[in-house]
């Protein structure tokens, strides 16, 4: 027999269920869950509409001509004539001002779109818009429209209006529009005799001309009298050159003025297309422009490829690496960072009192140290870092010092002496830095000197100059750590013969003294930090209050340390650790790159900052829980050698983990091109600036291109990432 359920189960399930029911009403409530807006006929054309739009990508770009069908029209009713023309009936043929008449018409393709327009008796060549109208699947359409009061005695026009697509991909068609309104066809190609345009209304004292290339950059900027700067206008800031000493490609041969126009002449080599470029008119004694007028109209081919193809392009391109940076970056600092994430490599870890003591001493000290010593050297190498001779002495000279003594650290039998293994480790610091600071120097001159001859492939050079300028903002941080590492080393050693040579009761006053200064020094920094911050500017509450409380707290570890023995710090690191990764994660990049855009201006470089950092918080879990699960034989195995920790990483654990280090690292590439498309909206760069802005605009159609280009490539990666990580898995 089944057994009941008692009463009080039943109450409990009853009161569960309303509790639920309530909840989901609350919830249904705060989201505005309602059908009323989507069942209305306006939100349900204009979903049509955009859905329509989305489906029609603007690939191509057609120009047109519009295609007018004219039907005289009385106002008033008097001498009627035909109210049909081409397909277009008005009914009735006549009218008073205010009435309304239907204007229906056939034989016009299926779903074209036009205008009805009203042309008046005018001098003026004027249209009043009456409404728009689209043809159903036969071609046909019928609208009522409203007449405009303007009587007149003469027949005037009711006119359809819809657009003629030019030209097809078989047979394309030019298009000519007369960009500087001449009236007559330029079409900027450059002649035996040079290329020659007129800027009307315009007569300089003594006339300057800037040449702008197709981007608007300015190729050259001459002038006719002495030398003088631009105050504005597209050359602003340049000096200009006197018009004869001018040798380039492309080049001003001739600037002249009659009456109340300003001709300039170019020369190039015959037959160079400079339709696209423009000139920009100056005043020669002030420097102030004038005006600009381009070298050729705009003569184009009906259909092409449409700007917003061209920009999407672009932008897709930009912001795949911008995903590739990012990845990089935040790879970078992950793959050391995984380690001391990792539980099994880090619970181990402990120290006595007195080294915990030393050691939070000593990092802050050496970290002084370090940032004291790079700007002493810079001070020193400030006049010098300019000669490429010194740079290339500090790279040789400092790489091959750095050299031995590396190999004598790492590979070389172990000193006993304490004086000479740090005498060892700052030669070590110093040849190091040396070296380094060469190289940066050496790659942010070179690359900037040798950027403009490599033309289009300037980005080469570039990167150069690049890590150069990142490593010489970075070689401070660098030296700081080894400046740290090597007075933590000196720390350790320190406290290990004071722990071996005292007696007990000496070395429990040892370790009190050090563990209350290091609780104090590490407490006053926290306060520091917290006054630069807040601007508390109140020394008593960030400094010495701290340091006392930091010192008790330092009190307290220290005995309860010494009951234990030891101090297992590894776990406290490992906490720390996965604290801030998580925090990191828990961030998305679109509201990071809010603050990286404040910091580093609009673009790519701002998106990728942000998602640099959610890599490198995101890699270091993945990488850190993959070598939590390592096998531990390998590590036993190469421990029970005598190897110390970083030989024992190296040799047993990093064999293990390289495969899935590299699916992980394509796996977030792939995600960081899909996080990247909408960074954009919050000034990232990327395509989702162009996404956004078409949104914004309502072009639904354009922003359809963007939303295409994002699906390719985001499927595309996908499947290469796929691969990649089936490759090395």
């Amino acid at each position: 027999m089944a057994e009941k359920k008692s009463p009080r189960r039943r109450i409990t399930a009853i009161f569960g269920i309303i509790l639920g029911i309530v909840i989901y009403a609350l919830a249904v409530d705060v989201t505005g869950v309602s059908l009323d807006e989507i069942t209305s006929d306006t939100r349900q054309a204009q979903l049509v509409r955009i859905i329509r739009s989305l489906a029609r990508p603007e690939l191509v770009t057609y120009d047109f001509e519009d295609d007018n069908t004219d039907v005289e029209f009385f106002i008033p009713c008097g001498d009627e004539g035909p109210a049909t023309e081409g397909g277009v009936t008005v009914t009735p043929g006549c009218g008073e001002g205010g009435d309304t008449v239907t204007v229906s018409g056939t034989g016009f393709d299926a779903f074209v779109e036009g205008r009805i327009q009203f042309i008046p008796d005018s001098e003026f060549d004027v249209s009043l818009p009456l409404t728009l109208f689209q043809a159903d699947e036969n071609g046909e359409f019928s609208e009522e429209v409203e007449l405009p009061d303007r009587p007149s005695d003469i027949a005037q026009i009711i006119r359809v209006q819809v657009p003629n697509r030019l030209g097809s991909w078989g047979d394309r068609q030019e298009v000519w529009t007369d960009t500087n309104e001449n009236g007559i066809r330029d079409d900027g190609i450059v002649t035996a005799d040079g290329l020659t345009v007129a800027v009307e209304g315009i007569s300089p004292d003594v006339p300057a001309a800037a040449l702008l290339n197709a981007v608007n950059q300015v190729v050259e900027f001459v002038t006719t009298g002495e030398s003088v700067v631009a105050v504005d206008g597209p050359a602003n800031g340049l000096p200009a050159v006197p018009i004869d000493e001018v040798t380039g490609d492309v080049r001003i041969v001739d600037i002249t003025t009659e009456g109340n126009s300003t001709s300039v002449t170019v020369e190039a080599s015959e037959g160079t297309d400079l339709s696209s470029w423009r000139v920009a008119i100056y005043e020669g004694t002030t420097g102030a422009v004038l005006g600009t007028e381009p070298m050729g109209d705009q003569i184009e081919l009906s259909p092409r490829v449409s700007e917003q193809a061209e920009l999407t392009l672009e932008k897709i391109i930009a912001t795949v690496f911008l995903a590739l940076v990012a990845t990089t970056a935040g790879l970078t600092v992950a793959l050391p960072l995984s380690f001391v994430a990792a539980r099994n490599l880090m619970k181990d870890v402990s120290t006595t009192v007195v080294g915990l003591g030393f050691g939070l001493i000593a990092i802050p000290i050496g970290v002084f140290a370090g940032l004291s010593y790079i700007d002493f050297q810079r001070w020193v190498l400030a006049d010098l870092l300019s000669n490429n001779a010194v740079r290339l002495l500090m790279i040789v000279g400092g790489g091959i010092v750095t050299y031995f003594l590396a190999r004598q650290i790492f590979f070389g039998a172990e000193l006993r002496s304490t004086t000479i293994r740090t005498a060892r480790s700052i030669a070590t610091v110093v040849s190091t830095t040396l070296a380094l600071e060469g190289l940066f120097a050496l790659l942010t001159a070179g690359g900037d000197a040798l950027e403009s001859s490599f033309g289009a492939f300037g980005f080469v050079p570039a990167l150069f100059a690049t890590i150069g300028e990142v490593g010489t903002v970075l070689l401070p941080f660098v030296v700081a750590l080894m400046g740290a590492s090597i007075v933590l080393g000196v720390a350790r050693r320190l406290a290990f013969w004071l722990i071996t040579t005292l007696s007990p009761g000496l070395r429990a006053v040892v370790g009190y003294l050090s563990m209350a200064v290091a609780g104090a020094v590490v407490a006053a920094l926290i306060g520091w930090f917290i006054d630069w911050l807040y601007q508390i500017a109140n020394p008593t509450a960030t400094r010495l209050i701290p340091a006392l409380v930091g010192a008790v707290l330092g009190l307290v570890l220290a005995w309860f340390g010494r009951r234990r023995g030891e101090v297992k710090i590894g776990l406290t690191i490992y906490y720390i650790a996965r604290t801030i990764f998580n925090t990191l994660r828990s961030i998305e990049p679109l509201v990071m790159v809010i603050v990286f855009v404040v910091w580093v201006g609009f673009g790519e470089f701002a998106g990728s900052l942000a998602l640099a950092l959610h890599t490198a918080a995101a890699l270091a879990k993945l990488y850190s829980e993959q070598v939590e699960s390592i096998s531990d034989g390998p590590l036993e195995a190469v421990k029970a050698t005598g190897a110390n920790r970083l030989q024992s990483i190296i040799y047993a654990v990093v064999p293990q983990i390289v495969p899935p280090y590299i699916a992980f690292t394509m796996y977030r590439w792939d995600i960081n091109v899909r996080m990247s498309t909408i960074l954009g909206f919050a000034g990232g760069g990327g395509i989702g600036f162009l996404l956004n802005q078409n949104v914004q605009l309502g072009d639904y159609r354009a922003a359809s291109v963007q939303m295409l280009a994002i699906a390719i490539v985001v499927a595309t990666m996908d499947y290469l990432s796929s691969r990649l990580r089936q490759r090395f898995t």
